[in-house]
């Protein structure tokens, strides 16, 4: 990937944190250079959390983790027999079968497929990445919904339980739907991967990137980022708006026409 391109997306929303890549390996023999792998066991979100506040290029497997459901999500360990009954997230349920039904629906990639991750910042990529991944505020991932949307049209489809929120929500799903998806940090990316409170987590294809930039790009041109403050008479085009404030706007730019029924 050319760097340029993959700074654009840093540059273009102001984000706060790097945007990452992710590939995932099917064989341990193919780590690329210049990672690091994890001192100890680590989460997923921890892990991705050095790339994208501290610029890491971070190579794992199964060893290297610590959450089993991440592990599980991204395809590097069996289903546990707890995560099948649902105990491991009764915690969260009113009781063992609304925590089964929570587990069994959460994305996960097949296990066996994936022995190994690599994770690094956009701008310091040793890798092809199969997806690529940016925290935000609602505005900026605002901007890549409107980038993906620019040519595509249609809408975005939203799912996530709350929980297990970037390793299934947005790693396993953008890697199985093979299209762009939504992520609301959970309570372990809050707590152990730093993410914040105005954050939500976005994934799509490293095949999009390019065409999702040049919707960022297209469609600042009546949605800037940041966005201008007005709490005035809204400044849209005439056909965004209902037919009485088209003739609001129109009366305050012709006061003649007060004088001439116009109300």
């Amino acid at each position: 990937m050319e760097n340029a391109k993959c700074h654009e997306l840093y540059t273009l929303l102001s984000l706060k944190t790097y945007p990452f890549g992710v590939k995932f390996y099917e064989s341990i023999e193919e780590r690329p250079e210049g990672t690091t792998r994890p001192r100890h066991p680590m989460n997923t979100c921890q892990i991705t959390s050095l790339a994208r506040y501290y610029g890491r290029q971070m190579y794992f497997t199964a060893e290297d983790m610590a959450c089993a459901e991440g592990a599980v999500a991204l395809g590097l360990a069996e289903e546990t027999e707890n995560m099948k009954s649902g105990k491991i997230a009764g915690m969260l349920h009113a009781d063992l079968e609304s925590a089964r039904r929570f587990t069994q629906l959460s994305p996960r990639i097949p296990f066996g497929r994936v022995k190994a991750v690599a994770v690094a910042p956009l701008c310091a990529l040793s890798f092809e990445p199969d997806i690529v991944v940016a925290y935000g505020n609602t505005a900026q991932i605002m901007k890549v919904i409107q980038g993906y949307l620019w040519k595509k049209g249609g809408r975005v489809d939203f799912s996530t339980g709350g929980e297990w929120s970037l390793c299934s929500d947005v790693l396993a799903q953008a890697y199985n739907k093979k299209d762009i998806v939504l992520g609301i940090p959970c309570f372990g990316d809050r707590k152990t991967g730093l993410a914040q409170d105005d954050e939500l987590t976005i994934g799509f294809p490293r095949l999009m990137l390019e065409e999702i930039t040049e919707g960022i790009k297209a469609t600042a041109k009546v949605s800037p980022y940041p966005i201008p403050y007005d709490m005035g008479f809204p400044q849209m085009p005439d056909y965004t708006l209902t037919p009485w404030a088209v003739e609001y706007r129109r009366s305050r730019e012709n006061p003649e026409r007060l004088k001439h029924g116009g109300s």
